[in-house]
């Protein structure tokens, strides 16, 4: 990054377990001025206090809202703040930190939304879901494709670099449900940004339990891509 500074939003719900080896990661991978803020969205355990004592600013939410409306209030806080780059990562620990520096080295060559892909063809590590999943998220490329013009292999990725014009886009129009990072993608490319994507690596979860499973996930999937799909917003 070259001295530039970095903004990095962590999204968290009961990640007591992982987000403070999280932020240590992050701080390792990145070493230049780092601003960690950890949004902790309704989490009933200790996830903001060891998040603060790890050196993140937590902002807390008073009950869980979902994944949308936590990257949404992070985004408003990197959006009053001056950075050179904006990152966002899962407190879960599945994300490798050591990944961010080819993120934002795309953010630096023009894009302004960067995501990092489990099954980019150049990924080095092959990431298992169950065929449901896999299903699902190769529909949801589908419609990404078929509503915002661009082709992704891992649309539902959480691993992103920012521009400022996509910060401050989302963080005032990203929709607050959950897998709502798909309405994101759409509404970035109605508004002619950039989006490309980088291989990583991923790991499996370090703690903590899935936002949704099953039926429930099933369900999100499905609101999620027919609002991608009529152009609207949940």
């Amino acid at each position: 990054m070259n001295g530039q500074s970095l903004i990095v939003v962590i999204p968290a719900f009961n990640e007591q377990d992982t987000v403070g080896s999280v932020i240590a990661e992050v701080r390792r991978a990145c070493p230049g001025p780092t601003q960690i803020v950890v949004v902790d969205d309704g989490s009933s355990d200790a996830t903001a206090q060891t998040a603060a004592a790890a050196g993140a600013a937590v902002l807390r939410l008073p009950v869980n809202l979902g994944y949308g409306a936590a990257l949404r209030l992070g985004f408003r806080y990197a959006a009053g703040r001056q950075w050179d780059h904006a990152f966002v990562l899962d407190a879960d620990g599945q994300h490798a930190a050591t990944d961010i520096p080819a993120l934002l080295a795309a953010v630096g060559s023009g894009a302004d939304l960067v995501l990092g892909s489990r099954f980019h063809p150049e990924s080095p590590s092959h990431y298992r879901v169950s065929r449901t999943r896999r299903a699902a998220m190769r529909l949801a490329g589908r419609v990404i494709r078929y509503r915002g013009g661009i082709s992704l292999t891992d649309p539902t990725s959480g691993f992103w670099a920012l521009s400022r014009p996509c910060v401050e886009l989302f963080s005032t129009q990203l929709p607050a449900g959950y897998l709502d990072n798909l309405l994101g993608l759409s509404l970035a490319a109605r508004a002619g940004l950039t989006i490309t994507e980088v291989p990583v690596r991923m790991a499996s979860r370090q703690g903590g339990q899935p936002t949704a499973q099953g039926a429930a996930l099933a369900f999100h999937y499905l609101r999620a891509l027919l609002a991608v799909f009529v152009g609207g917003r949940s």
